[in-house]
């Protein structure tokens, strides 16, 4: 029997300025800075939804939050100069970097205010890359580059401000990957492209070298993690929430690829109707275990599974924030879990 794990439902956040309702976004600028929550820009269709051709419109607000059991609590509010999403934070030495667009902007704490400046103009512009920090240099790559899905992996020195390429991502271009750094390895696996991968590999950094690892498999059924929530829970242990389904997703993409006209737009309206059973994103709590180089379930979610929400662990607790619930619809709603539940798996 499947087993659910309960969350508890966290209290909505404000809507972005220049909006009066909060729909919820995705692919956040989201990260931990000082134990506090830094959280805020990310994407919807605040007028219409892309059925009826509706703008995709990323935001500004940028948030400081204390997270406490259910609640989120504001301590600075600010609104950035550009809007923000599609990127990747990362923190060294107590200072958030976030990449993505054609920049890399530098976020400080001062005094519980927040204090955002741009650090780096990129000579091209990246979006759902990965990214990873060790020693002072950042690790980036995958997404697109100037709108055009990419391998390409680079190292941004930043006391020197350097950007170099390094050695590229050894299999086919993808976006919206799992990442995280284990030790001197950045592991990555599954993202999307003409299809959705299940595969996974490891960069070592001192060996400058790429390995291949197990693939996202549970009960010798393969999974789909592209766009899927994820954060590290201990030294040696990776969780996912969340992910493309992988036959549904390849169905579609093939389909928006090679049909054309009258067919084509049958094929979208049909596509973006469907009721969220529908397109079976993964609700399985699924964990990686960094030596042992495999995957287990340890139940699913309460919730409606996500694409594009931040997964954060702070406190011992993990929030799953916002993301989308079907393609092109956000929801604003939070989940908390507290950790000591992940592995007790009550019945829901």
């Amino acid at each position: 029997m499947d087993k659910t794990i309960k969350w508890a439902k966290v209290k909505h956040l404000p809507a972005p300025v220049g909006f009066t309702e909060n729909i919820g976004v995705s692919n956040m600028l989201c990260g931990i800075l000082d134990n506090k929550l830094i959280l805020g820009g990310g994407a919807n269709f605040p007028y219409e939804h892309p059925l009826q051709n509706g703008k995709r419109v990323e935001h500004r607000s940028l948030y400081l939050i204390r997270p406490v059991e259910n609640t989120f609590h504001i301590i600075d509010t600010t609104i950035l100069e550009k809007p923000v999403a599609d990127g990747k934070a990362i923190i060294f030495n107590n200072i958030m970097f976030f990449i993505g667009g054609n920049r890399i902007l530098k976020i400080n704490i001062i005094n519980n205010k927040l204090h955002v400046s741009e650090y780096f103009e990129l000579p091209f512009t990246i979006k759902n890359c990965v990214a990873e920090q060790l020693d002072g240099i950042i690790y980036y790559g995958l997404g697109t580059i100037d709108g055009k899905l990419t391998n390409k992996f680079f190292a941004f020195n930043i006391f020197t401000k350097e950007n170099v390429e390094i050695s590229s991502f050894p299999s086919y271009p993808r976006e919206q990957a799992v990442c995280t750094l284990f030790k001197d390895e950045i592991v990555i696996f599954s993202g999307g492209g003409k299809i959705a991968y299940t595969d996974g590999y490891k960069y070592n950094i001192k060996k400058k070298m790429w390995q291949t690892l197990s693939d996202v498999e549970i009960n010798n059924e393969k999974i789909s993690l592209l766009a899927g929530g994820h954060t590290k829970i201990n030294d040696n242990e990776l969780l996912v929430i969340g992910g493309f389904n992988e036959k549904v997703w390849n169905y579609a993409s093939n389909n928006f690829a090679t049909l054309k006209d009258e067919e084509k737009q049958k094929f979208r309206e049909f596509y973006f109707s469907q009721d969220i059973e529908y397109y079976n994103w993964n609700k399985e709590m699924l964990i990686y275990n960094y030596l042992t180089d495999s995957w287990k379930t340890v139940g699913q979610i309460s919730f409606e599974a996500p694409c594009g929400n931040s997964l954060i662990f702070i406190n011992d607790n993990l929030y799953s924030i916002m993301g989308e619930i079907k393609p092109g619809t956000r929801t604003p709603n939070i989940y908390r879990l507290a950790i000591e539940n992940l592995f007790t798996k009550p019945l829901f």
